[in-house]
This record gives C-alpha cells, sequence and structure tokens, in this order.
C-alpha cells in the first residue's frame, strides 16, 4: 500500500467497508434499541434503591415508631459519656459521619437479633470492661418528635431504649464500626468545641 494514500483514496477504493449493503439499520431497530437500553437503565436503577434502602421492619418492633422517628428526623444528637456522678454531653449535630451513625442503628441487617434479651443496657454499666454511652435525640425546632435516648454498650456491642428492659448486640461487623464511629464522632465534636472557645 502507498504510504501516501488518504483515507479518501481508501474509501473510494475498497467501498464495501464503509457501506455494506447487507446491513440495514432503520427507524423501527433504532427505537426498539433505544426502548431495550432505558428498560435496562430502569432496571438496574431499581436495583441499586432495593439493594440499599434501609430495612426496618424489626427495629421498628424493637425500639418502637417513635425511636424510629427520632433516629431519622432529629435536629439535635448528643452522646452523653462518664460515670453517673459525673456525666459529659458532647453535642454530635454537626459531627461529620452521623447519617452514618443514624443508618447504622436503623438497619435491621446490622444486629443479631436472636440474642435480644430482657435487661436493661444501663445495667451493664457495671461490669469493669463495660463502656456506657447514651445518644439523645430531639427536635427542639420543630418539636417532631419526642425527646428519645438510646443506651449503648460499646465494647460487647449492646443497645436498646436507655429507660427500657430489653436490649440487642450489634453484629461482629457493625460493632466495631459502631464503637470507633462513636469514638471518631466524640473527639471531632471535642476538638470543633476547643476551636470555636480559643
Amino acid at each position: 500500500m502507498n504510504d501516501s494514500a488518504s483515507p479518501e483514496s481508501d474509501h473510494l477504493s475498497h467501498p464495501d467497508k464503509y457501506s455494506d449493503p447487507r446491513v440495514r439499520i432503520g427507524a423501527g431497530q433504532l427505537l426498539m434499541w433505544g426502548l431495550a437500553l432505558t428498560l435496562v437503565a430502569a432496571a438496574a436503577a431499581a436495583l441499586s434503591v432495593y439493594a440499599r434502602r434501609t430495612s426496618l421492619g424489626q427495629t421498628t418492633a424493637f425500639f418502637g415508631p417513635d425511636t424510629i422517628t427520632a433516629l431519622q428526623l432529629a435536629d439535635r444528637v448528643e452522646l452523653v459519656i462518664g460515670p453517673s456522678n459525673d456525666l459529659q454531653t458532647i453535642d454530635l449535630t454537626a459531627t461529620p459521619g452521623l447519617g452514618h451513625l443514624r443508618r447504622a442503628i436503623l438497619d435491621d441487617r446490622h444486629y443479631v437479633w436472636e440474642t435480644e434479651t430482657d435487661g436493661s443496657v444501663a445495667g451493664l454499666a457495671d461490669r469493669p470492661d463495660s463502656n456506657v454511652v447514651i445518644l439523645r435525640f430531639a427536635d427542639p425546632v420543630g418539636k417532631r418528635v419526642p425527646v428519645t435516648e438510646l443506651a449503648l454498650e460499646l465494647s460487647q456491642g449492646w443497645i436498646g431504649p436507655a429507660d427500657g428492659d430489653k436490649r440487642v448486640r450489634f453484629n461482629d461487623r457493625v460493632r466495631p464500626a459502631i464503637r470507633h464511629q462513636i469514638r471518631m464522632m466524640a473527639g471531632s465534636s471535642q476538638q470543633n468545641y476547643d476551636q470555636r472557645t480559643k
């Protein structure tokens, strides 16, 4: 082949490469392909939404609808830590990662439901290796939900209503993530507070 040959001359010498008479694409075929792509995209979007949705059936039965609503809508979130005679309250409202914490608590799949038992989480505070904290959810602006408190035992991964007499454990994958998230958020909130007061 001549190096100086241009694509135009190649087109003229091999017209079958550019316009094969056996291939005919009409408006009907284009419409069919467009419809098929639209259906595949819609199915993929539906599957994505289904896979990412938060399952709330068992958590609603365990915590009650008011607690679920508070977890979803509360404007103010506080962490209460320390021994009962020297409690410290940390505001987590604008802390990064709060949405992840809410979703972790809400999702049915994050619990081992067979571990549900009678007895409060606060009752575990007497154990030497125990680390019980309280998450307080409030909605002072919208007043859509009452103040709701959840007790979490971070060492063993128990959670339950702070004023209740039942508890359940997080699963092995979520338990260390919850502990890490709360510690990180508490440190971040304290650091932000220290920077504001300077």
